[in-house]
């Protein structure tokens, strides 16, 4: 009897441990996702000294940078928004697997649904992640000059 209680327990860790990577990958792009936001906070201080020492600084390409600053901020903290539920949804769906493993109750659907509405979140995140991209690469100027 033991032998089948330890043979079901290592299949519940080894079940759980698939999630567990996807929680990982969740983190390393919430790294960089934040990493950007400093970025952009950053970018945004910079123009604000300017705009503090002479508001003449402040140009029209000036203005299009910071609304620009504005909407990626917004998609960025968007994109934190559905990654951390996406890694609290995929918690949730390894504590009910390991439920169902241990208790005699059918959790099937609910795990199946929950890890759906996971891929869901995480989708939003990186689809979000990509129009911060997006509009960055679009207010992207760089200067040629002739030597």
């Amino acid at each position: 009897m033991e032998l089948n209680m330890a043979d079901s327990a290592v299949e519940l860790i080894q079940l759980s441990l698939a999630p567990i990577f996807l929680i990982v990958g969740i983190g390393q792009i919430l790294n960089v996702v934040t990493g950007r936001v400093g970025r952009i906070i950053d970018r945004a201080r910079w123009f604000e000294e300017q705009h503090c020492t002479d508001q003449k600084l402040i140009n029209k390409r000036a203005k299009i940078e910071l609304k620009s600053l504005r909407r990626r901020m917004q998609l960025a903290n968007w994109a934190i928004t559905f990654l951390t539920g996406a890694a609290v949804t995929v918690c949730l769906d390894v504590i009910m697997l390991l439920t169902n493993g241990l208790v005699d109750v059918n959790l099937d659907s609910y795990i199946i649904g929950m890890f759906i509405t996971g891929l869901l979140f995480i989708t939003c995140g990186l689809l979000t992640f990509f129009f911060e991209v997006t509009v960055a690469t679009a207010t992207l100027k760089i200067g040629v000059y002739d030597d």
